[in-house]
């Protein structure tokens, strides 16, 4: 009896974690990127904003909102938060680099708006020697974390490469657990 209540429980844990986009219904999104080099966060908000549009997702990038070398905590103010619920955008989209070549799971923890913009990347889009890159997305309503995802990016060869797989295989996860 004990067996089977444990088999039930990690098989509901199991479809928590993996249904952590599955009820998020994007349909607007600021995104935010954490990169630390600019042409880096450039590239990846920029096709992150076309993928998005060319899904019917209403969206908007920091790049237009924060000033070069500015502090991400400005995308908290409430003015900036009006000025955005004024273009219908309430969701806002952080996307950091989780690592490279390895399998990584979806953390657990519950990070609150302030602490994620406010955490550093350690990693680039591309780097020498690599064969995969893993994406990280956290999105968060009303300074609230209500889904993330990971999305690894395998057999890249250049940071061209890179950017070339994204544009194939986000907009399959945007359809499929996004939406």
């Amino acid at each position: 009896m004990k067996q089977l209540i444990l088999l039930i429980a990690m098989i509901g844990l199991g479809s928590i974690s993996n249904a952590q986009t599955d009820s998020l219904h994007l349909t607007n999104a600021l995104v935010v990127s954490h990169m630390d080099n600019q042409e880096d966060r450039y590239s990846l908000e920029v096709a992150i904003s076309e993928i998005l549009s060319a899904n019917q997702v209403k969206n908007a990038v920091s790049l237009n909102v924060l000033k070069q070398g500015g502090d991400p905590q400005v995308l908290m103010t409430d003015s900036l938060t009006q000025i955005l619920a004024g273009k219908g955008i309430n969701t806002m989209m952080l996307v950091s680099i989780r690592g490279y070549d390895k399998r990584f799971r979806r953390s657990e923890k519950k990070l609150t708006l302030a602490e994620d913009l406010s955490s550093a990347n350690l990693f680039s889009l591309y780097k020498d020697d690599i064969v995969s890159v893993t994406l990280e997305f956290h999105f968060y309503r009303n300074g609230v974390l209500v889904g993330s995802d990971l999305l690894k990016i395998g057999a890249i060869s250049s940071r061209e490469g890179v950017m070339k797989k994204l544009r194939k295989k986000l907009p399959k996860r945007i359809r499929k657990h996004w939406k």
